[in-house]
């Protein structure tokens, strides 16, 4: 199982189109590069999908392990300056 590997697994349930994962994944990875947390990129990412017109009816299916909390789960930490 992927979760022994890895602490989240973000997933579509149907097919999308590039240019809805392109929004998706460019708000998605931009708020995980700016130290949001996973579940908050993951709804930011959806959000845009929504202001761009794009929003297909799907929605990303997000698994986590029992010891992860989506809304803690930090994946970048700026630099000490």
């Amino acid at each position: 199982m992927l979760l022994d590997a890895t602490p989240v697994v973000i997933a579509m349930a149907s097919d999308i189109t590039d240019l809805a994962a392109s929004a998706f994944a460019a708000r998605f990875y931009s708020a995980i590069a700016s130290a949001q947390p996973v579940g908050p990129a993951v709804r930011q990412g959806a959000v845009a999908l929504d202001l761009a017109g794009l929003n297909e009816g799907w929605k990303p299916n997000i698994r986590a392990r029992d010891d992860v909390e989506l809304d803690k789960l930090i994946l970048v930490r700026p630099s000490p300056e």
